[in-house]
């Protein structure tokens, strides 16, 4: 029986699949299983994974696309392992992330531990190392409010995830979700008894971002992610559902030049929220700093303080 299960949910992307794939059979730790869950028919899928010459590997293929976040409690519900870890088809792993993962939460004090770790964000130019600081609870108070200039603290991202099975089993992802999967998951998982966080300080996944490709995460659907805020409100500070709308939404919103959300999102910050000063600065800076420019800008002080070490 395998000790972990990894899940990689897919669909319509097989050449980046297999290099997920490849990853997860790469691993120090060899006692696992892939679970590749084919979001819907895709012949060229089929296919590609028909090169892949390895026991460990089994595929779930769905008759129709049901989204990635029912994907992903579907290669959970079919995994033989006591621990899942969840890799998206476009990101890939350290050799020795499971194995590190796996010490951590064997070691946990809590008896259903979730174990994250940091990671290496890839863009075209430019590697960062996320999140900056460690995580703290409330969880989403750290992984929605923005207290810095750039992007890059309180990322928890999914690819970086490993859980007991059983605790995906009594908190599986919620139905339908199309957006903030991760932070949506953890917040609730970290409502379970006997449930925790744990984290390692290694970047042991790599995020590819900013690559011209489309997926569920990209969609710039800036009314679709304040719904979801304004649902989880009652569970997140007033300060990190400021921050949310003021920062992730309005980014969203204004790299599609949509002036609709201005008011709207301004407003509910203020009236339904708790705003700080740098995150009203942060917004403005949204609709009146290009996407590029903020990319370019993001890039160039990484860079000094990579020299400057």
């Amino acid at each position: 029986m395998p000790i972990v299960s990894v899940v990689i949910p897919t669909r319509n992307r097989p050449e980046l699949l297999l290099r997920s794939v490849r990853s997860a059979l790469s691993q120090t730790l060899r006692d696992i299983e892939v679970v590749v869950v084919i979001d819907g028919p895709d012949n060229l899928t089929d296919a590609s994974l028909a090169t892949v010459q390895d026991a460990r590997v089994r595929v779930v293929s769905l008759p129709e696309s049901i989204g990635g976040a029912d994907a992903r409690n579907r290669g959970a519900e079919a995994a033989l392992g006591k621990w899942v870890a969840f890799l998206d088809d476009d990101d890939e792993w350290v050799a020795e992330k499971l194995e590190k993962q796996l010490a951590k939460g064997s070691a946990s004090k809590y008896r259903l531990p979730v174990i994250a770790s940091r990671l290496i964000a890839r863009s075209p130019t430019t590697d960062y190392i996320w999140p900056w600081s460690e995580p703290h609870m409330p969880i989403g108070d750290y992984m929605l409010r923005r207290r810095s200039l750039f992007k890059g603290d309180g990322v928890l991202q999914t690819s970086t995830l490993m859980a007991p099975r059983e605790l995906l089993m009594t908190c599986p992802f919620t139905k339908g979700l199309r957006k903030h999967q991760e932070a949506d998951w953890l917040i609730r998982a970290m409502e379970v008894p006997d449930a925790g966080l744990e984290f390692v300080s290694e970047p042991l996944t790599i995020w590819y971002i900013e690559e011209r490709r489309q997926g569920i995460g990209a969609l710039e659907d800036w009314r679709y992610s304040l719904d979801w805020a304004n649902r989880v409100r009652p569970k997140i500070t007033p300060e990190a559902y400021s921050s949310f709308l003021l920062t992730y939404v309005a980014a969203s919103a204004s790299n599609r030049r949509d002036w609709k959300a201005f008011l709207p999102l301004l407003t509910s910050s203020i009236h339904r929220g708790s705003a700080r000063p740098i995150q009203l600065m942060l917004f403005m800076g949204m609709w009146l700093v290009p996407k590029q420019a903020r990319s370019f800008i993001r890039g160039a002080v990484t860079r000094h303080k990579a020299t400057a070490k």
